[in-house]
């Protein structure tokens, strides 16, 4: 039996939302982040230590917008298939790109900010003050996601036993 349209649809679209705007944002991310740290404490890296993060930078965004389309396609139980090696890369890519995308959003905060309270614009101030509670109603709401996941995996034994037949 074909694929009906609505499916082909969904498909497409989580594929597409996936590949054109978490990967090239994950990209930017993994690749600013060591900038602006390293901008930061005043260090240099060799061109060729950099030409290698940059390419690990781009396997890891298209990863990272690959695993999005199958979250967004089968659930977030998708993201703990496979064995626990699997896994803990599939996390570990998930947790440097959420702290390099941290990186970048309050380096830009830092130059944004100040920007907005010099130039005395009312809208670019309240725009400024919109953006950093953006930022932090999604850092309480991942972090309570965590928690809640963190707590119910610690609660449910059946939990477990279904990743291991994984």
């Amino acid at each position: 039996m074909a694929p009906s349209i609505g499916t082909l649809a969904r498909g497409f679209a989580a594929v597409f939302s996936s590949l054109v705007l978490l990967g090239p944002l994950a990209f930017v991310a993994l690749v600013g982040a060591p900038v602006i740290l390293l901008e930061a404490t005043g260090l240099t890296v060799p061109d060729p230590v950099a030409l290698a993060w940059i390419g690990a930078s781009a396997v890891a965004a298209l990863w990272l917008a690959v695993e999005g389309a199958t979250i967004q396609l089968y659930g977030l139980d998708a993201a703990d298939r496979g064995g626990s090696s699997q896994r803990t890369a599939r996390y570990a890519v998930i947790a440097v790109t959420t702290i390099a995308v941290l990186v970048v959003a309050v380096r830009f905060l830092a130059l944004a900010i100040p920007w907005a309270f010099g130039t005395g614009g009312a809208a670019a101030q309240v725009l400024a003050v919109a953006v950093v509670l953006a930022l932090l109603a999604s850092l309480y709401r991942t972090a309570d996601a965590v928690r809640d996941g963190y707590q119910r995996a610690r609660s449910d034994p059946s939990r477990e036993a279904n990743t291991r037949r994984r």
